[in-house]
C-alpha cells in the first residue's frame, strides 16, 4: 500500500490561474528528464491539484488561494530505496520550479 508524506509546503505568491497552469505544464515538460523514472502529469478534474505519476511514486501538488502543498505517495519498494538525499533533491527541484514561476 502506498504511503503519503508531505515534502513541501509554502505560501503562494500568486493565484494559480490558467496562465500559471500552462507555465506549470511547460516547466514539467522541460524538466521531466530530471526525474529518474518515466512520469505523466495529470490535472485533477474537480480539485485544484495536479499529480505527477509513475509506477513507483507520485507527487500530488495541491493549492488553495494561500498555500501550495506537495505530497509524495511512495510504493513499498520506493520507500525502501528513497534516501534523505533523494528527498532533499526533490524539495530543491520543487522549490526551484515554484521560484522560477513565482508561485
Amino acid at each position: 500500500m502506498p504511503a503519503k508524506e508531505r515534502l513541501y509546503e509554502r505560501r503562494l505568491r500568486r493565484p494559480i490561474d490558467e496562465a500559471a497552469r500552462e507555465a506549470i505544464r511547460s516547466a514539467y515538460l522541460k524538466r521531466r528528464h530530471e526525474i529518474p523514472v518515466p512520469t505523466e502529469m495529470h490535472w485533477h478534474k474537480d480539485k485544484p491539484q495536479f499529480s505527477i505519476r509513475s509506477a513507483w511514486l507520485s507527487f500530488h501538488v495541491g493549492y488553495t488561494p494561500e498555500r501550495l502543498v506537495v505530497e509524495a505517495e511512495l510504493s513499498f519498494a520506493a520507500r525502501l530505496m528513497t534516501t534523505d538525499e533523494h528527498r532533499r533533491q526533490a524539495v530543491a527541484m520543487i522549490g526551484s520550479i515554484a521560484d522560477e514561476l513565482d508561485l
